[in-house]
């Protein structure tokens, strides 16, 4: 995939590119709930994999699912029905490779939930950078309630944003939760009207392209990577990310632009 031929035309994805480098992604099954099919974990897969082997002029990314009624049901269960051991196995591995590949894209991920997000929908909320979500949101991990558990990083990244204690009773007792507690405890960074949900999103995106491409993508690396570090060991890391940027043009370009109250042309470089 290079910088000019980024696929778009997805089976169960709409793929938009803005002129400002934001990419905005929708889940694109409407009537099924914004169910992740195998048809969606493979295009998942395939969109993800793109993005971090080349992100081209891409510099954010917004992830929304079409319709108000769901963001994304999670797994697809009426196409579950019947799968045989290893059709299931083989979904799962693929849905898997998408998430975790999502959570190592270079550039910043922002979810815009517009509806309910169940099981792998609320996984793919929390695998995101940062979330907005309208008032009616609705969240929850019923695996357990048919002989599951959550299993494309909910048992990991649940905890590390609400707490253990939380996400104990969230996972163990499957019962459901809304906007306010989505707020309340991190999972959303806004919560907003319907109305609001898209043009918040895209204005907070506008603001992250604004600013020099290889500075984001260093912080985000410093913080994703020195969260699964000890102290001392991020302090160093963050040092290392800094540097990378000293002898870069778009730093350079910066310090000028300040000086002369004018407003930055970077360049990626």
């Amino acid at each position: 995939m290079n910088r000019e031929s980024r696929k778009s035309d997805y089976t169960t994805l709409l793929v938009e590119r803005l002129d400002n480098g934001v990419l905005v992604v929708t889940l694109n099954r409407p009537d099924e709930g914004n169910a992740m099919n195998t048809q969606m974990c493979i295009d998942l897969l395939d969109l993800w994999t793109g993005l971090v082997r080349d992100a081209g002029t891409v510099r954010c990314v917004i992830v929304t699912g079409a319709g108000e009624r769901d963001f994304c049901a999670g797994g697809d269960m009426k196409e579950r029905k019947g799968m045989t051991e290893e059709a299931w196995r083989h979904q799962h591995t693929i849905g898997e490779q998408a998430l975790w590949t999502m959570m190592e894209c270079p550039v910043p991920v922002v979810v815009a939930v517009n509806g309910s997000a169940q099981g792998g929908g609320l996984e793919m909320v929390l695998a995101a950078d940062f979330a907005y979500g309208v008032e009616s949101a609705r969240f929850g991990f019923p695996e357990v309630m048919i002989g599951i558990i959550p299993g494309v990083g909910g048992t990991t990244t649940l905890p590390r944003i609400v707490g253990e204690r939380r996400a104990m009773e969230v996972v163990f007792t499957g019962d459901p939760f809304g906007a306010a507690e989505a707020l309340e405890w991190g999972i959303f960074n806004r919560v907003c009207s319907a109305a609001e949900l898209m043009p918040t999103a895209i204005a907070s995106a506008g603001r992250i392209v604004a600013n020099a491409p290889l500075a984001v993508r260093q912080a985000k690396k410093a913080i994703h990577e020195g969260l699964q570090m000890d102290v001392r060991a991020a302090l160093r890391f963050e040092v290392e990310a800094y540097n990378r940027l000293v002898d870069t043009e778009d730093r350079l370009e910066g310090v000028l632009a300040w000086n002369e109250r004018r407003t930055p042309l970077f360049k990626g470089r």
